[in-house]
């Protein structure tokens, strides 16, 4: 399977394991592994602030949901529970949904510790 991975990704061959019209990789790889997340957020997108949820997440960064139209802007500022605010990178967004990479903090990505935290706990959820 790992080296179906590597030679589909070699010869330009997406996620969906097809090739995009023009020949090249029409679905970028991710760098990291999503994690299906569901969490109540607050999220700063330039001068707005939006109440939202959290859908997936992973250590690069967040996909967020909005009751409201997400207007873009360059800065973003994530706040997450148990986390201190997280600033980040708008990479994309659509009419309520938006995606935030988070860049290193001192050699670390800002929310893994937190990922495993709700990883474990989640497992232990399922046990009972």
């Amino acid at each position: 399977m790992f080296m179906e991975k590597l030679t589909r990704d070699a010869h330009g061959v997406g996620e969906a394991g097809r090739l995009g019209e023009d020949g090249g990789n029409s679905f970028r790889a991710r760098r990291f592994e999503r994690l299906d997340v569901r969490c109540p957020v607050r999220v700063r997108i330039g001068n707005r602030q939006y109440a939202g949820y959290l859908d997936n997440a992973s250590d690069g960064g967040v996909k967020v949901s909005t009751g409201s139209r997400i207007i873009p802007a360059c800065k973003v500022i994530v706040q997450i529970p148990d986390l201190p605010p997280l600033r980040g990178e708008l990479r994309w967004s659509s009419e309520r949904e938006a995606g935030v990479a988070f860049p290193l903090v001192d050699g670390f990505h800002p929310i893994t510790d937190w990922l495993a935290r709700r990883a474990s706990a989640d497992a232990v959820r399922d046990e009972e």
